[in-house]
């Protein structure tokens, strides 16, 4: 089967060339198949009497998979031509280009090729970019390709595009069969056909002159081939038609740049590009003039608060999503509307669900939004891609305002994002008809991973989502706190959070919100009764989070994040108690903590004093790790510091006692083990292939908290030098391997 494409501007006159072609090559004798990959679904309807058939996307629609024929997207017309449109989406919604994807996916699959045609005839839409549109470009679909054009500049312009597309895809043989001249009767119009083909080196193989025959033949519904075949342009197509055959003339594509197309085209009338008519305007010594820096200085909205991945354009790690839905479900009395297919927001779940089932058997706490979130999505299936979401957006937000939630927050997937879904006008239709209700509704920038990272999904839905919900009227109590920026899948969060409570309540302070995890709409609506904010991480989100709420709320934060070891849990409490009058419960608490920790640090000493510590981690903040082993009198040889998609601010009042190298490459861990030769190396992970010449131990992401956080790891460290670097019964692994 020959196949050919033919490609050229919207309106050009291309599917009326296509059927003519087609009806003139079955006049010959071939078995022909006319497949029109435009959503107008018009290019068989003059093979057809005039009439428009069922196109494949709406079969796809409204067809469930074991009940699908060829037959029923086949239509015979004219010539026994084979007839089939794929359509497309209303103007304005869906994914056309993914339309074409899936119809020559379906015809495959149903076995459009077993079928003898001599001659297939793709007839595409071709000042579309889309990559679904280009799919005839392919060298399994297209054998030759032909480009229609008039003498006109824009035809012309979209004609030097389809060039450019078919050069990507043809870097060995060539592909091109020519030029089909459709002269609208301009005077310049053959001028500038006969120009443009010789700078590209295409040779014009048809004219067809303006007649009102085209327009007759229409009015029958039939082409001129059937309805005027005694016509001189008839014989035109007959002679396009005897011209097209296997093995014959191609050329390879060689568009002209645009400043070239526009000279070689409009000669003299060409207009200046925006560099020349910008340089020509200006005095040879002025410089561009600049907007004064104060007209600039605007407060800085949350889509503005960039995640480490995004802001160094480093590979993301995660998906802004599956961010936003973890952070989202932590609010207990809203729901979360996932616009997307079911397979996103279940992975998104299972996350969730993952920490949850950790922080079960490891702590013993259930975490039943976590393990069940309150969640519904649109089942964004290939054919609502196709043909739009909003109507299934529409449909499941007016579910989920039935159930009444206090807030619903809207998050989209890669591909509502690729398709452009417009989530704001769905939200308000939503409102429209909800007479009564008063939930909110609140769509988060996500867009799969197009937003950014995982990182970037929390920081815009506690930004975009969480903080829309603060009520700035309310007024502050002086006895309660907000905690924010708590990590919603590290596996201690709430243990952490119980032993934050525990200090607090020791100086009479009390958590009012959590922003956000584990908390409800009222509470976060009432954030501002808390008359300080602690930060969790002074991390890239902690930052971010902190930042906003107090440009936009004035909410006022401790200089410390949550501590880990000792001195850091001193500095902290005190700076905590001393705004509310509690510096001396806090004094206190402080009191019965050092004889717990001294007591501890005098029953390790004896045994850790004088070992020496390799780190190397992702961690930034390690201070409390510091600390525990400069108190237990061990030697830090070095600490290495791998990239972190969650920081990049390396902090330290240890800074001029270690030898510290940031930017840490992994491969290098194995040459300094062997080098410095410690007695313990402490890391996040445990790579294989590591020299077995000392004892590895590792370090959380996510610190415990309080006091003694650093001293829990130290426990473990004795444990480990008693043992040798390597087991006995690990010598004898050859044993089993030769068995």
């Amino acid at each position: 089967m020959l196949q050919v494409a033919i490609y050229g501007k919207g309106g050009i006159g291309k599917s009326t060339i296509t059927a003519n072609l087609s009806a003139a090559l079955a006049l010959r004798g071939n078995r022909v198949l006319q497949v029109g990959c435009d959503p107008k679904h018009d290019s068989t309807r003059l093979l057809l009497g005039g009439r428009k058939i069922r196109t494949v996307l709406d079969y796809l629609r409204e067809t469930p998979p074991p009940d699908r024929r060829l037959e029923d997207v086949v239509h015979k017309g004219y010539g026994d031509v084979c007839c089939v449109e794929a359509g497309g989406p209303e103007p304005g919604v869906g994914c056309a280009g993914r339309g074409i994807l899936s119809t020559f996916e379906l015809l495959e699959e149903l076995g459009i090729r077993h079928i003898p045609f001599d001659v297939a005839l793709y007839d595409v839409l071709g000042d579309v970019v889309c990559g679904g549109f280009a799919v005839p470009l392919r060298r399994e679909y297209a054998d030759v390709i032909y480009v229609v054009s008039s003498g006109e500049f824009f035809p012309i312009y979209a004609a030097n595009n389809i060039l450019r597309g078919v050069g990507n895809y043809d870097s060995d043989a060539p592909r091109l069969g020519g030029l089909l001249f459709n002269n609208r009767g301009r005077d310049v119009g053959k001028d500038r056909m006969d120009r443009f083909a010789e700078a590209v080196g295409l040779p014009v193989i048809a004219t067809f002159p303006a007649s009102d025959l085209f327009a007759r033949a229409e009015r029958l519904g039939n082409t001129v081939i059937e309805a005027f075949g005694d016509s001189e342009i008839a014989a035109e197509f007959i002679r396009l038609a005897e011209s097209i055959t296997p093995g014959g003339p191609a050329y390879p594509a060689r568009p002209l740049e645009d400043e070239d197309l526009e000279r070689l085209v409009l000669g003299d009338n060409a207009p200046l590009s925006f560099e020349q008519a910008f340089q020509r305007a200006q005095p040879a010594s002025a410089n561009p003039a600049r907007i004064p820096p104060a007209e600039l200085n605007v407060p800085p909205e949350p889509g503005r608060f960039l995640s480490k991945s995004v802001r160094n354009r480093e590979p993301l790690h995660g998906c802004a999503f599956v961010g936003a839905l973890n952070t989202t479900v932590q609010i207990r009395d809203a729901m979360t509307v996932s616009h997307g297919p079911r397979s996103c927001s279940h992975i998104a779940c299972q996350t969730l669900a993952g920490a949850a089932r950790r922080t079960l058997a490891v702590h013993g706490m259930p975490l039943g939004e976590m393990l069940s979130p309150a969640v519904m999505d649109t089942n964004l299936s290939e054919e609502r891609m196709i043909f739009g979401g909003a109507e299934a957006l529409e449909s499941t937000l007016a579910q989920a305002a039935l159930r009444n939630p206090k807030a619903i927050f809207v998050l989209t997937s890669c591909a509502a994002g690729i398709i452009g879904d417009d989530v704001p006008s769905a939200i308000k239709k939503t409102e429209a008809i909800r007479t009564g209700l008063t939930n909110r509704i609140l769509p988060i920038s996500t867009d799969g991973n197009i937003a950014g990272d995982y990182l970037q999904g929390v920081i815009n839905a506690c930004l975009e989502g969480a903080a829309a919900l603060i009520d700035r009227n309310v007024s502050c109590r002086e006895d309660a706190v907000n905690i924010v920026a708590e990590r919603n899948i590290a596996t201690n969060a709430e243990a952490n959070f119980r032993t934050v409570s525990n200090l607090l309540a020791g100086t009479g302070l009390r958590v009012h919100c959590r922003f956000v995890r584990r908390t409800t709409v009222d509470r976060i609506r009432e954030f501002r009764q808390a008359g300080l904010n602690l930060l969790a991480y002074e991390d890239t989100y902690g930052r971010s989070l902190r930042d906003y709420l107090t440009g936009h709320f004035g909410a006022q934060f401790a200089p410390h994040p949550f501590p880990a070891g000792f001195s850091e849990a001193v500095r902290w409490l005190r700076s905590v108690a001393e705004p509310f009058g509690r510096r001396e419960q806090a004094d206190r608490v402080i009191e019965q903590q050092r004889q717990l920790y001294e007591a501890q640090v005098a029953r390790l000493r004896p045994c850790l004093e004088g070992r020496r510590l390799l780190i190397i981690t992702y961690n930034h903040d390690i201070d409390w790790l510091l600390e525990t082993a400069f108190d237990l009198g061990m030697e830090v040889l070095k600490v290495g510091l791998l990239d972190y998609s969650q920081d990049d601010l390396f902090r330290s009042r240890y800074r001029a006692e270690l030898r510290v190298e940031t930017g840490y490459p992994p491969e290098k861990r194995g040459e300094d083990i062997i080098e410095l030769k410690p007695d313990i190396v402490l890391t996040n992970y445990m790579p294989v292939g590591l020299p077995a010449v000392a004892h590895y131990a590792s370090i959380p992401l996510c610190p415990d908290v309080g006091f003694l956080s650093g001293l829990q790891l130290a426990q473990r460290w004795q444990n480990l030098v008693k043992l040798p670097p390597v087991e006995g019964w690990k010598r004898d692994e050859h044993l089993a391997r030769s068995s």
